[in-house]
Parts: C-alpha cells; structure tokens; sequence
C-alpha cells in the first residue's frame, strides 16, 4: 500500500534531499584533494567555492523549516548531541578559516595552498562523518535516549548496521567522485567502488529496523546504477558529469531514501506525525517555504552556471597562456 507522504514532511524532505546532495559534493571534493590534488587543482578547485557557499545557504534554509515543522526536534537534537555540536561548530569555522585562507588571503611556504587545502579536506570528512551519526542514529534508534535526550556514541557504534550505513556511504561518494569530477582513474574503478558502497549502505540500511514503504528504494538503486552504467559509455558520460544532472539524481535518491522510512524514526519507536506543531503558523510557514524555495533553487542554478562557466573560461585561459 502506497503511503502518501504528508505536504510539509515531504518538502522538509526535499530541502534536506537537496542539502544532501550539495554537502556529498564536498565529500567528493575531500577524497579527491587529499587523493589527486594535482589533478584537483584543474578539474575540482573551481567547483568548491560555488558549492561550499551553497551549502551554507541550504544548510539554514533546512533547519529554519524544521523549526517550524517540528519546534522539538532542534532540542532534541541539541540536548542529546551537545558535546558534538560544540564540535562540530567549531570544526566549521576552522573549515571556513581554511578554504577562505586557501583562496582568497596570502600564504607562505609553510602554510601553503595544498597545506589549507588538506585541512579543508580532512574537517570536512570529519563533518560529513559526524551529520551520518546523527542521521542514521535518528533511523536506528540505537544509542539515543528520548526520554532522557542523550546519546551513546558506544551504543550506537555496537549496531553493526550503523556502522554499515555509514562506511557504505563513504565508499559510495569516493565512487561518486571520481565521476562527478571527472577525474582519470581506470575504467572500471568506479563502477566497481560505487556497487561495492551501495551493497554495504543497502543492506545497513534495511537492518536498520525503520523500512516502512520498501518499494521506495528501488529509486536510489536504480539511480546509483544508472551513474557508472552512463559514465562507461562514451556517447553518454557528458549527461552524468554534468553537475546539475548529477545532483538532481542525487537529491531524488536521498529523497527516496528517506521516504522508505516514512512516516518512523528511531527503529519504529517514534511516529513523526505526532510531532508536527499543526497549527495556522505551520501553514503559512510551508507557503512561504514553497515560494522561498523556488526562489532559491533557481537562484542556486543560475549561480551554479555563471560560476561554473566562469571556472571553465578561467581554466581555458590558463590553458592558452601556458601554450
């Protein structure tokens, strides 16, 4: 039986799907910096600041919604994840410090470029970690306490299926990368990584005791392997690098994803229904969220194509005056 989504849950949903997939993109961008720099000094540098700028933007545009949507989900999340919050933030303003620092103020021969970089990289890998705790914490249940609003990072991390989700999606976005970025690996290396992290994330995932509406994941499976099937093939490769497109079947998935959980949380122990506010704020917030939403989507795309297009006449420029 098709459950239908309730409005303002499945565009929460959406804007998170959307953050997802632009915060992978950074992922993608860590793996290849601290792997190839050199390569990604041509083919992922021009991308970053577009795409970090972005991220921020949506990152607030989410939380802001979830506010509205369920005003005792941030305490939750705050209460029971303190200690890493704190963190968290903190790391976030050295990330920041660091990629501003890499491209825009002065450096010397110890503190260099790639130096930043690095340090980019490596925060951001760790940021990326911490959110995938909390999110497949949220799904599992395991190491969260509702009543009390704590967390046991060693309860959580004894759940095999925690671990799975999280390493599985790692091994995913290193695939993801080599493609999104176009960069020169052999042949059949991505394919082969990709299949090998949806495996890992796939069967975590159904472990993880929430799966309500299962007939929703064949959308990210078919997605997943529809990038690599389309990147081997000469004729189609330009379709999946195009950062758009490639986003836009990332965010489906995500969004997907999560509405195979739908409408539970916490192993089936938490309906998410009965936590929404249901009141006339609610409302007129998810009207202004539709309208707010249009707008910055196509905001985000038309800065995504002046900015990219920008990086690629740069980068022919750069190629001429080296001939």
């Amino acid at each position: 039986m098709v459950q239908i989504i309730h409005p303002e849950v499945g565009l929460n949903l959406a804007i998170f799907a959307m953050l997802f997939a632009l915060l992978s993109t950074e992922l993608m961008a860590a793996s290849a910096i601290l792997l190839k720099y050199r390569e990604s000094e041509r083919k992922v540098f021009r991308y970053l600041v577009p795409i970090w700028e972005v991220t921020g933007t949506f990152f607030v545009f989410y939380v802001v919604n979830l506010e509205a949507l369920i005003p005792s989900a941030l305490p939750l999340i705050a209460y029971s994840f303190i200690s890493y919050i704190l963190l968290f933030l903190i790391l976030y303003v050295l990330r920041n410090a660091s990629i501003i620092s890499a491209e825009y103020i002065w450096k010397n021969r110890k503190i260099n470029r790639r130096f930043l970089y690095s340090i980019y990289a490596i925060i951001t890998f760790v940021l990326g970690a911490m959110i995938l705790v909390i999110y497949t914490a949220f799904i599992s249940g395991r190491g969260i306490d509702y009543s009390r609003m704590t967390f046991s990072l060693s309860a959580f991390a004894s759940f095999l299926p925690d671990d799975g989700f999280i390493i599985g999606s790692a091994i995913l976005l290193f695939g993801f990368g080599s493609i999104f970025y176009g960069l020169d690996v052999r042949r059949f290396l991505p394919p082969v990584v990709i299949i090998a992290g949806m495996a890992i994330a796939g069967v975590s995932f159904v472990y993880l005791g929430n799966l309500n509406n299962p007939y929703a994941l064949a959308v990210p499976v078919i997605l997943t392997v529809l990038v690599p099937v389309l990147w081997l093939s000469g004729k189609t490769r330009a379709i999946v690098q195009n950062k758009i497109v490639f986003q836009g079947f990332l965010a489906v998935s995500v969004f997907f994803l999560a509405y195979s959980q739908y409408p539970d949380l916490m192993g089936k122990s938490l309906n998410i229904l009965g936590l929404l506010n249901n009141n006339a704020m609610q409302t007129q917030v998810f009207y202004t969220t539709v309208i707010g939403g249009i707008i910055l989507l196509l905001l985000t795309l038309m800065y995504f194509d002046v900015a990219f297009r920008k990086g690629e006449r740069n980068r022919d420029q750069q190629s001429e005056s080296a001939d």
